[in-house]
């Protein structure tokens, strides 16, 4: 039997553990899943299809923002 977490984790993909995702809820219960990065820049969907299963802006949540030298 698959928890409903890691089923729910799958389904979302990449997006459910980015550093840049906003979740934004409804009142009905709805959530929809945005992309922080689409803001500044437009290689990004501002809500992108789920699942994400690659993305050049993915950064795992808890990491430090990637810097250029």
């Amino acid at each position: 039997m698959t928890d409903d977490r890691e089923a729910g984790e799958r389904a979302i993909g990449l997006c459910g553990s980015c550093r840049h995702v906003r979740v934004v809820r409804t009142e009905r219960g709805s959530a929809f899943y945005r992309c922080a990065r689409a803001a500044e820049d437009p290689r990004f969907p501002k809500y992108p299809r789920l699942p994400v299963i690659r993305c050049a802006g993915y950064e795992p949540a808890g990491s430090r923002p990637a810097t250029d030298p």
